[in-house]
């Protein structure tokens, strides 16, 4: 009895540290990388912004998941660049198209 109890918080720890490996794993669907980007243009842009303001389109670049643009009432546009886990991506680092 004694030696089941030595080894339990270690068969725990086993558990939810595989746990947190697969979540950390994976990807976010494309809908979760919209809504996420949509939340905080709108918690950004100010009044009259809404998540409808928002759609998303592909890019050439291969690093580049997604483009989201963002369009308020007044004319204001937002872009995001997001990469291939949902993290946002600095456009000026991306290359130039070839002709």
């Amino acid at each position: 009895m004694k030696r089941r109890m030595i080894f339990l918080p270690v068969i725990v720890l086993v558990a939810f540290a595989a746990y947190l490996g697969l979540r950390a794993g994976t990807v976010p669907t494309e809908t979760e990388v919209i809504n996420r980007y949509a939340a905080t243009y709108v918690a950004t842009a100010g009044d009259g912004a809404a998540l409808t303001d928002c759609a998303a389109t592909s890019h050439p670049d291969p690093i580049v998941r997604m483009v989201i643009h963002c369009a308020h009432q007044s004319g204001l546009t937002t872009t995001y660049f997001v990469g291939p886990r949902g993290e946002s991506i600095d456009p000026s680092s991306l290359q130039e198209p070839s002709a």
